[in-house]
């Protein structure tokens, strides 16, 4: 989608990139754990989440959760980084993860 709405956070012009787009992305800035996407060209950082059930913010400084706008089941799908690894990640829709939004 090219406007924001309640399921596109992003300004106009901008969208979530699909968990396909963001493999793409991950892999030719060679990211493959915090360290790594903090010093690339996209500059990840490590916020951590907020958790649905309490609100509380977990993980900040050590993980960074990145939705997509993909989907599977009642979870959403995204990226994870952490000092060891960079990978795909399911959570729950109503979980607190950060959005990068792409240019359309």
């Amino acid at each position: 989608a090219t406007e924001a709405s309640a399921n596109n956070p992003c300004p106009v012009g901008f969208r979530v990139p699909t968990l396909k787009e963001q493999n793409t992305l991950v892999t030719a800035a060679s990211i493959t754990n915090s360290a790594s996407a903090a010093s690339s060209i996209l500059k990840f950082t490590v916020p951590g989440y907020r958790d649905r059930i309490n609100g509380l913010l977990y993980n900040q400084g050590t993980f960074g959760y990145y939705w997509s706008s993909t989907v599977s089941g009642t979870d959403a799908r995204g990226l994870y980084f952490n000092s060891a690894a960079a990978s795909t990640y399911s959570s729950n829709r109503a979980s607190g993860l950060a959005v990068r939004c792409l240019k359309d």
